[in-house]
């Protein structure tokens, strides 16, 4: 039986980090489920370690990560030379050297197949999980999965996914904005945590996670520089 629902924000590759958050500050049970909005990869120091430990939860059934647009960019980069330029200029240095390789698709099938079989989006009964946004233009916003995976906005109609609560990652968000988006219909969950060190970024640097069941926003800086 589930205890707790945790849902967390972009890791980047933080993956001291992450294990502060998870087993310090929110201090997980072996009975809680953990819910990842993507972007596991790319900038950070730590890709490898991140993806393993996310990747073994997964396989143990305590876990599940959405795809982020990073996870989206090293896919298309494999077969693709342009995707291939767009993902060298967001990062891609981080996970193919966490892999130990010079081209994504050299990076073991198991790990591909992970990354492919990440849902676009994730539907409870009171929240809706994606990486990005959702695109309420549209009459089903879960038809746009480019949107799902890239969009970014402050909108949000929750009468058509049904008067639940949308949960994203994607946009870095300063804690503040962070706290306060728990009281609306869209909540944000990235932190910025890989952007601890930006001088042009100093509101930013946390990785959050947030209890659906209790409610509850944890959060820590950065530890992994």
């Amino acid at each position: 039986m589930v205890t707790s629902r945790i849902v967390v924000g972009d890791v980047h590759g933080c993956f001291l980090t992450l294990k502060k958050l998870l087993f310090e500050v929110v201090k997980i049970t072996s009975s809680d489920f953990i819910y990842f909005l993507g972007d596991l990869i790319d900038r950070g120091p730590r890709v490898k370690q991140t993806v393993d430990f996310v990747k073994d939860l997964w396989e143990r059934g305590k876990a599940l990560s959405v795809r982020g647009n990073h996870e989206d960019m090293l896919l298309n980069a494999i077969d693709d030379p342009f995707a291939l330029i767009n993902w060298e200029y967001n990062g891609c240095d981080a996970t193919l050297k966490g892999f130990g390789v010079d081209h994504p698709k050299d990076i073991p099938v198991d790990y591909i197949h992970f990354f492919e079989s990440m849902p676009f989006y994730v539907e409870l009964e009171n929240y809706v999980l994606a990486h990005g946004d959702l695109n309420f233009d549209l009459d089903d916003p879960f038809e746009d999965k480019h949107y799902i995976v890239w969009g970014r906005s402050q909108r949000v109609d929750p009468a058509k996914i049904g008067m639940r609560k949308l949960i994203v990652g994607h946009t870095p968000t300063p804690l503040d904005k962070i706290l306060d988006s728990l009281n609306h219909w869209k909540i944000f969950l990235d932190g910025g945590c890989v952007y601890a060190n930006s001088p042009f970024k100093k509101t930013l640097g946390y990785l959050c996670a947030f209890d659906i069941d209790k409610g509850k926003l944890y959060y820590t800086f950065n530890c992994d520089y």
